[in-house]
C-alpha cells in the first residue's frame, strides 16, 4: 500500500511539474537477451512515460522467457549523463513478475493442478544512446543484471490402500538472476 502512495504521489508531482516546464512522453522498446545459470532466453519489453531534461519515468510491461515464461510489470526510472557530446544513461525497473505457465499436460503428468502466484521482478542497467537525425529519436543498447521470482504450487494425488488419500502438495520458489542485454528503440 505504502509503495502505491508513493506512486501515486511521484506521478501527481511530475504532472504538476509538467504544467510549469516542458516534459515530453517517450515510448521507450527494448528486444533482450537474458543469460544466467538456467541457460539463455529471449525477452520483449515496452516502457512508456514521461522525460523531463535529464530524467525519464515510466511503466513498463512486456514477456520474459527465462526459464518459465512470465509478464513483468514495472515502474522505470532512467538518469541521462552527456560526457562529450555522447549520452549515457542509467536505468532501473522494479515491479511485480506474473507467470504466464504454458506447459502442456501429457499423459504422464499427474497434476490435480498447478499454479503460479506473483513474485518479485527488478533491474538495473547501463545504456548508451545512438541519436537519429531527429533529435528524439534513438538506438539504445543497454547491459545489465535483472531479477525475477516466481512461486509454483504443485498438488498431485498419492497412492494409498485405504481411501480417501492424501494429496501431496510441492512448492518451488524460484529466484532467478540474470544478465541482460538490451537492444532498443526510443522515440
Amino acid at each position: 500500500m505504502r509503495r502505491v502512495i508513493f506512486i501515486v504521489f511521484l506521478s501527481t508531482m511530475l504532472l504538476q511539474a509538467g504544467a510549469q516546464s516542458n516534459l515530453r512522453f517517450q515510448s521507450q522498446n527494448y528486444i533482450g537477451l537474458l543469460e544466467g545459470d538456467n541457460g539463455s532466453a529471449f525477452q520483449f519489453l515496452s516502457i512508456n512515460g514521461i522525460q523531463k531534461k535529464t530524467w525519464f519515468l515510466g511503466l513498463g510491461s512486456g514477456i520474459d522467457w527465462y526459464l518459465y515464461r512470465s509478464i513483468p510489470v514495472f515502474l522505470s526510472v532512467n538518469k541521462d549523463w552527456k560526457p562529450s557530446n555522447r549520452t549515457f544513461y542509467l536505468s532501473l525497473d522494479g515491479g511485480a513478475n506474473f507467470a504466464w505457465e504454458s506447459r502442456e499436460r501429457n499423459r504422464f503428468d499427474n497434476f490435480i493442478s498447478y499454479n503460479f502466484t506473483p513474485g518479485l521482478y527488478w533491474g538495473a542497467g547501463i545504456g548508451y544512446k545512438l541519436r537519429l537525425k531527429n533529435n528524439g529519436d534513438a538506438i539504445t543498447l543497454n547491459l545489465g543484471y535483472n531479477y525475477k521470482r516466481v512461486k509454483e504450487e504443485r498438488v498431485s494425488p498419492t497412492f494409498c490402500n485405504n481411501p480417501p488419500c492424501p494429496n501431496l502438495t510441492e512448492r518451488y520458489d524460484y529466484r532467478l538472476s540474470r544478465i541482460s542485454l538490451r537492444f532498443g528503440w526510443l522515440f
